[in-house]
């Protein structure tokens, strides 16, 4: 990245990565400076707690694969900002973000933009500028007040429902659900997979308000044995490999099924195409794979939902140690996350980060005290020390497992890449 790209880049990160300011207004007047007409933007728009990334992910890849010019925008990213904004899988440019920077500079610091609210509004100019035939836009926090919940979408998905972000969406799941069906529009259709029974009254209420149709997924509309799964396309039954890991990922394939048949008349998918996809899946930071070996993985679980669905892959992967690196950010709950992971049969390698919204390692070890805790809970002040002292232990058939967080994974790649 040269200088000048990086003195961009840096205006853009002063604005407060982390900065959590919920409403529209700053985004609608951006948006109007900037003369984005979002109105040119068709959409599918997705939120939820956990599963809107890797669900967000596939309807791209299939409909890239179709041959539809698609973006993407997601958050957060793992190493670069480049990741966020994507069109048929490329990542934006050094040169093209620097442009919607100095485009929009001016309004950015007028409005007083957080990061997140200036990062949408540049993804909105570049899919309009580029002439996407069709946007999949990823909530950032919660929905109703969320700034990417300014456009009006073709489509609502609403993936799975817990607790998570409760200082910002409540504390309860009827509280957090009713932020997440904010992205609902009058009349436009609702995709929905949440299995807690207050969360999809929440739904159903707000879309019959608004006479959205509604469907909910049918978990056995897809059938998976081994790495197979045998769905209906256009009539037709289809079998094909499916190459990603961890259960979590069936509801989602199945959330992202459902939501190409009902945006199907507007962009029909073919048979050969759509296997394509499904064969090459690529979520990155979910259940990937880094290296054969040393056997080494990444998964960015981050709540007690997310840690679950990993406890299930690891009671049931065949390897002979799990080593996991694991850290946990301090808006979460972070006394449950770290108590789940201690449940883990693992050799547990804590770690910390010079990321502001990581856990300090000290706060973890005063965590752990409070529990049970043995030889094999250990204490690292970064990712790559815990990455190391696991690594030195790793013995053939093993498993080293980096988790906890998007930001957790970030540094683990950074420095791993650099040392390769």
């Amino acid at each position: 990245m040269n200088v000048k790209i990086s003195k961009d880049m840096q205006f853009l990160y002063d604005r407060g990565m982390f900065a959590m300011k919920l409403g529209l207004e700053n985004i609608e007047n951006l948006l109007k400076y900037g003369n984005i007409d979002i109105d040119k933007l068709k959409a599918i728009h997705i939120a939820g707690t956990n599963g809107k990334g890797s669900t967000s992910n596939m309807i791209s890849q299939i409909l890239t694969a179709n041959g539809y010019k698609t973006g993407l925008f997601t958050s957060p990213h793992l190493v670069s900002f480049n990741e966020r904004i994507r069109i048929d899988g490329e990542m934006i440019s050094d040169e093209e973000l620097s442009s919607l920077i100095h485009d929009l500079k001016e309004g950015i610091e007028k409005y007083n933009c957080t990061f997140f609210e200036a990062s949408t509004a540049m993804a909105f100019k570049y899919f309009i500028e580029k002439k996407v035939d069709i946007a999949i836009i990823e909530v950032g926090l919660g929905g109703r007040l969320d700034s990417t919940n300014i456009i009006t979408p073709i489509l609502s998905v609403i993936t799975g429902i817990d607790l998570d972000h409760t200082a910002h969406l409540g504390n309860s799941i009827v509280e957090i659900a009713r932020e997440k069906a904010g992205i609902i529009k009058e009349e436009m259709p609702v995709v929905f997979n949440v299995d807690k029974l207050s969360a999809e009254k929440v739904i159903t209420s707000t879309a019959k308000k608004k006479k959205a149709p509604l469907y909910k997924v049918d978990k056995k509309v897809c059938s998976f044995k081994s790495n197979k799964v045998e769905f209906t396309l256009n009539e037709e039954m289809i079998s094909s490999h499916f190459n990603l890991q961890g259960n979590y990922q069936k509801i989602n394939f199945s959330t992202a099924l459902k939501a190409l048949k009902i945006v199907k008349k507007s962009f029909p998918i073919k048979k050969k195409e759509t296997i394509s996809a499904i064969e090459n899946f690529v979520i990155k930071g979910r259940m990937e794979t880094i290296s054969k070996e040393p056997f080494i993985m990444i998964d960015a679980a981050h709540n007690i939902q997310g840690l679950n669905e990993l406890k299930k892959f690891l009671d049931n992967i065949k390897v002979d140690r799990v080593h996991l690196v694991a850290g946990t950010v301090k808006d979460k709950d972070h006394t449950g996350t770290i108590k789940k992971v201690l449940s883990f049969k693992a050799i547990k390698y804590f770690v910390g980060s010079d990321n502001p919204r990581i856990l300090p390692i000290n706060d973890i070890e005063n965590v752990c005290n409070n529990f049970n805790i043995d030889e094999s809970v250990n204490f690292y002040e970064n990712v790559v020390d815990g990455y190391k002292a696991a690594l030195k232990n790793y013995r053939e058939n093993d498993l080293i497992l980096i988790t906890g967080s998007h930001f957790i994974l970030g540094d683990f790649l950074e420095n791993y890449k650099n040392k390769k």
